[in-house]
């Protein structure tokens, strides 16, 4: 998201990073059962299904490459004694990398056929990333995140953010900051609305935020928990 000045001048928290893997943690571990509930053969449920999904796809490769390209070099060369973190951080997102394209391939495949073939594979493809991300996020925030604060500037922080919501269409902003807040509390969300200029943040009270409960509600019918 757009830094806001609001940030300037505060101590630098990492708990953004946190709340964003929580939202990949939740939306990867529901894409399998998304994958298995739709109907096949309703080709609108199942293109639903697939936006969403490659959305998230889309997602967590532009997180990955922000940090890959803005955070693990700085923190190679401010802390070179834990060099082989930072390697293992981006080996990890080599991996997932690799996972993230063969989830796509075969999401391509079975939304172009309705749903009708390439489910299992698709949804075992969906539940390798899922346990693969989590144990990623799960050293990230033990591991490099407590390091990330002493060596690190807010605008350096804040940087990674702007390139990340930079490579989001426009047509999908609103949809990442709702499944970014899902699972948020007041005082999160509070702090991820922060990185947003004033205008983005009305939009999102005025028309966003029940354009996605909308969504929400079509993507649970869709996959009938609705």
């Amino acid at each position: 998201m757009s830094t806001s000045m609001e940030n300037q001048g505060k101590p630098l928290t990492t708990h953004d990073m946190v709340v964003v893997h929580r939202m990949f943690r939740r939306e990867f571990g529901e894409a399998a059962g998304r994958v298995r509930g739709v109907r096949h053969g309703s080709r609108a449920q199942v293109r639903l299904v697939a936006d969403r999904l490659e959305l998230l796809l889309d997602t967590l490769h532009d997180h990955h490459e922000g940090e890959d390209r803005l955070l693990w070099p700085k923190l190679a060369r401010r802390l070179p004694a834990q060099g082989g973190l930072w390697k293992r951080m981006q080996g990890q997102h080599a991996e997932l990398s690799a996972g993230l394209a063969r989830a796509r391939a075969l999401l391509g495949a079975w939304a172009a056929d309705g749903g009708r073939t390439h489910r299992e594979e698709l949804a075992e493809a969906f539940d390798q990333v899922s346990k693969a991300a989590g144990e990623h996020f799960d050293e990230e925030e033990r591991e490099a995140l407590p390091l990330v604060a002493g060596v690190v500037s807010q605008a350096e922080w804040d940087e990674i953010g702007d390139a990340v919501s930079a490579a989001v269409p426009k047509s999908k902003l609103f949809t990442v900051l709702g499944m970014i807040l899902k699972d948020a509390d007041p005082g999160e969300q509070i702090m991820i609305m922060g990185h947003l200029p004033l205008p983005p943040r009305m939009l999102w009270r005025a028309v966003g935020e029940r354009t996605f409960r909308r969504l929400e509600q079509r993507l649970d019918a869709a996959v009938g928990h609705g």
